[in-house]
């Protein structure tokens, strides 16, 4: 797999039959320490959007600042889903990027317009233990999505 702008993507198996691409580069953002895990797991005969892949590893930071402000904002609505009070979220009333307690950044694409920011580690009592994601459609947050029960590839 090649995508336009970022480059050739390796191959792996990955769960169930589907294959894991990741490109061969090191992906990076300005808000996070450590590179930004991508993955696009595909089963036989299926493909991706190249397109959309492309758009959002060009702009990265704007879609983790998407995926963060999104979260934060379900953390505020309805703290009872994140297994947290009101008095615990109070220290994040105020969005600030740098202090909100998810890190490890993962991005998983797929076969459809649905896509996943994955922070793979976190403060929140949701994340723990496989994290917690943001999922998207397109180029836009639309769910909160909790992993606790998921299985890990």
């Amino acid at each position: 797999m090649f995508i336009a702008g970022i480059g050739p993507f390796a191959a792996q198996p990955g769960p169930e039959g589907e294959t894991i691409w990741s490109p061969q580069t090191v992906i990076s953002s300005s808000l996070f320490d450590n590179p930004v895990e991508v993955n696009v797991l595909l089963t036989e005969g299926r493909s991706a959007d190249p397109a959309l892949i492309a758009t959002v590893l060009g702009d990265l930071d704007r879609y983790l600042l998407l995926g963060l402000r999104f979260l934060h904002a379900e953390l505020i609505a309805d703290p009872v889903s994140f297994d947290s009070t009101p008095a615990g979220v109070r220290r994040f009333e105020r969005f600030d990027p740098a202090t909100f307690p998810v890190d490890l950044p993962q991005l998983n694409f797929y076969d459809s317009i649905e896509w996943l920011l994955r922070f793979a580690e976190g403060g929140l009592p949701i994340c723990e233990p496989h994290g917690v994601a943001v999922v998207f459609a397109n180029h836009e947050p639309i769910r909160v999505e909790d992993l606790r029960d998921s299985t890990p590839i």
